[in-house]
């Protein structure tokens, strides 16, 4: 498979969005639910740990890629709920990381 730098171009932008509205959410009054951002954590960390399985080809990329498109489209999917940019933001990360990466994660079944 001719592994490109697109997905984990995908991976990375997605990690950053969730790590960027993780902080915002850290700092806001308002309070968000435990499962929303348990969602958000786990997308970046899922997201950043398969960019650098794709990155480095490990073996486990393509289990790796699964977990992934579905942690995002969990994350994407709970994100477009909410109105601010930075939700917005993140959701459409999401949903570009979890389609730049399916062809890698349809390997894994």
């Amino acid at each position: 498979m001719n592994i490109t730098s697109q997905p984990i171009q995908a991976c990375l932008e997605a990690w950053l969005h969730c790590e960027n509205l993780l902080q915002a959410l850290a700092q806001q009054s308002k309070s968000f639910s435990e499962r929303t951002q348990q969602v958000v954590e786990e997308c970046a960390q899922v997201c950043l740990s398969t960019g650098h399985a794709v990155k480095n080809e490990l073996a486990s990329r393509h289990q790796l890629a699964l977990l992934c498109v579905g942690l995002c489209e969990e994350c994407a999917e709970i994100c477009e709920r909410y109105s601010s940019h930075l939700f917005k933001q993140c959701a459409l990360a999401c949903r570009q990381c979890s389609a730049s990466i399916t062809s890698i994660a349809s390997a894994a079944v």
